[in-house]
């Protein structure tokens, strides 16, 4: 294979967690070793097993991780970026309500909107086609078996259907809810019967516990939310829709994008 690495580089709430895992079964399938083994929380501590790939000289190991911040051209030798594409609109709601423990202002996720932006832009800018792949949310949620169809050809692989169908039954939004379940109860009978909890199965910022942690997956309490795309119009106010669509009206349309 010409790359040794994989990045999944996305905003926040775009599916980029799914798409971590699907690559990662993939590659198991066809019995290519990957690293890390498990899900790293620290993206800092990705991006080091990231450079350890690429200058590694062995052939058959491939890094599999995901971060949320843009990967810069000079830093993706002998690597594959995967960016999750989302109306940038419908992902900071969606991350609005996930990151309830902080206050959101509307120009705190108007700022988020254009560093969003920015970031699809930079991708599609700087990287060829044989090196970035875009995935689309709508599909995750829709067609997730048209996306192997994508990911085969970006990773010059061919996947089974057999396997195929495993890997979408294993990550569809019923299992993935049983996973951020059994781990929400285990945090929380731990507590109840004051239990030690290990750090690794927990989100903690400012010594508080924000949400339980899935360390196979990197799956997390409220990773899964009942919102829809195309709801954001009911989260802002009519004087905030105005100022997004008329600061973003070119590039919504550019996008097919509502506006």
């Amino acid at each position: 294979m010409d790359y040794k690495s994989i990045i999944i580089s996305s905003p926040p709430r775009t599916g980029s967690m799914w798409t971590q895992n699907v690559v990662r079964e993939i590659f198991k399938s066809q019995k290519i070793n990957i690293t890390p083994q498990k899900i790293i929380k620290n993206e800092d501590d990705a991006l080091k097993c990231h450079f350890e790939s690429i200058n590694s000289n062995k052939n058959n190991l491939i890094s599999v991780i995901k971060v949320e911040k843009l990967i810069e051209k000079k830093d993706a030798k002998n690597t594959k970026i995967i960016i999750n594409f989302r109306d940038p609109r419908d992902a900071v709601v969606s991350y609005k309500i996930f990151m309830k423990h902080r206050k959101l202002d509307f120009k705190d996720l108007l700022d988020l909107i254009k560093k969003f932006i920015s970031w699809i832009e930079y991708y599609r800018k700087n990287y060829e086609k044989e090196q970035y792949l875009e995935i689309s949310f709508k599909d995750i949620i829709e067609q997730p078996f048209k996306i192997f169809n994508q990911l085969e050809s970006f990773l010059n692989l061919r996947i089974d259907k057999k396997i195929t169908d495993e890997i979408v039954n294993k990550f569809a939004k019923n299992q993935v809810l049983k996973i951020i379940k059994k781990n929400d109860d285990y945090v929380r009978k731990s507590f109840a019967n004051k239990k030690h909890i290990n750090e690794e199965n927990m989100i903690i910022e400012e010594n508080k516990i924000i949400r339980a942690y899935d360390v196979d997956t990197g799956f997390q309490t409220g990773h899964i939310s009942n919102s829809k795309d195309g709801e954001w119009d009911h989260v802002f106010s009519a004087k905030e829709i105005n100022v997004i669509n008329s600061t973003f009206k070119d590039w919504l349309t550019k996008n097919n994008l509502k506006n």
